[in-house]
């Protein structure tokens, strides 16, 4: 009996010694892949592609972050992102500030793109108008936008402010949701002016629309889309977003710096988008309609967009600046020599020091 006893206790104890290594290996080789994973929602009727997140692919191996993106309508998006559905998306500003603002479940953390958007005209209104590209001169006429647009918030602010012109009374605005039924508005006479989004142009002008300006035109490097995330799922899983963000920080250089052909070559293999398309899109400057792309969070351009909304929520309860500056942070730590990351530290200090309490230097 003894010796059945010593005999299975031996037995025993080799097979926690196992089941124990095995655990710790498990806690350093990972046998599901990444730690980290993300999924993103993208909206399905428009083709844009972010440099950020497209080039950001080189680094996710090594931030051991796994990000998918799915495909949803515009109006989905941020109900699916609140839920938790989906982790965080990329879109149009006014969007998640309307949401949050109302006090929607998403956190705004990070940039995606600064400006982007034209205007195109219905060709009849802009023959009877040769004019028509002095804003001063649009009284009487309607521009249709998507609902909760940027390009509505801006538009409107400039022609109060600079053309003395009242929107609703001397400028009527239509809500038409899509953009190719938008275009499609516009040209059959139902709208005099669209605001579009920078992929639509193209569309736009093959359609027989004439081509006014772009909307940086009336706001300079206006905010435009942000990155936003499921406010809970920040919360618990801090570390993945600030791991994106360190794959965007170095993406942006990469799209600022590096040899264009070649960054389009691989955008477009890993997108499977044209590269013809990619280059015109991300560095023809005839056509990106004075976009940019960047990962700062830009508190102070987005309270300006914000405050026009009139919504009592402050801003900071659904705004973070913190991740994004301890992210880049750490890249500057990485790469102490590299003079483009100070160059955007010093961009972070001088458009988020609006921030309450700001505490960076």
């Amino acid at each position: 009996m003894k010796k059945n006893f010593k005999k299975n206790f031996l037995v025993l104890a080799v097979l926690s010694s196992i089941l124990t290594f095995s655990c710790r290996e498990k806690k350093v080789e990972k046998a599901t892949g990444p730690l980290y994973s993300l999924t993103f929602a993208k909206g399905a009727s428009g083709h844009a592609l972010n440099p950020l997140f497209e080039l950001g692919k080189r680094y996710f191996s090594e931030y051991d972050l796994q990000v998918n993106v799915v495909p949803l309508e515009r109006e989905q998006i941020f109900e699916s992102e609140s839920i938790g559905k989906v982790d965080g998306a990329y879109n149009d500003l006014a969007f998640p500030l309307k949401y949050g603002g109302t006090g929607g479940n998403i956190i705004i953390y990070g940039g995606a793109m600064n400006g982007g958007m034209a205007l195109l005209a219905n060709p009849k209104v802009a023959e009877q108008n040769p004019d028509i590209k002095n804003p001063a001169n649009w009284k009487g006429l309607t521009i249709t936008v998507q609902p909760f647009s940027i390009g509505e918030i801006i538009s409107k602010a400039a022609l109060k402010k600079t053309y003395n012109l009242e929107p609703e009374i001397d400028v009527k605005y239509k809500i038409i949701q899509g953009q190719p039924e938008e275009l499609a508005a516009v040209q059959k006479g139902n709208a005099d002016i669209v605001i579009i989004g920078p992929d639509f142009v193209e569309t736009g002008k093959n359609m027989g629309l004439t081509y006014l300006f772009p909307l940086v035109a009336l706001e300079k490097d206006y905010v435009c889309c942000r990155q936003t995330a499921n406010c809970d799922k920040f919360k618990s899983d801090r570390e993945a977003y600030l791991r994106l963000l360190k794959a965007h920080i170095r993406a942006f250089k990469d799209y600022k710096t590096g040899n264009k052909l070649q960054l389009v070559k691989e955008m477009s293999g890993t997108s499977g988008v044209d590269e013809n398309w990619i280059y015109d899109y991300l560095y023809d400057t005839e056509k990106t309609q004075g976009r940019s792309h960047n990962p700062d969070p830009n508190f102070n351009g987005s309270l300006a967009v914000y405050e026009t909304l009139g919504l009592n929520r402050p801003l900071t309860e659904f705004f973070n600046i913190d991740v994004y500056a301890q992210a880049l942070t750490e890249i500057r730590k990485e790469f102490p020599k590299d003079s483009f990351y100070k160059e955007m530290w010093d961009f972070f200090i001088s458009h988020n020091n609006r921030y309450p309490d700001f505490k960076y230097k």
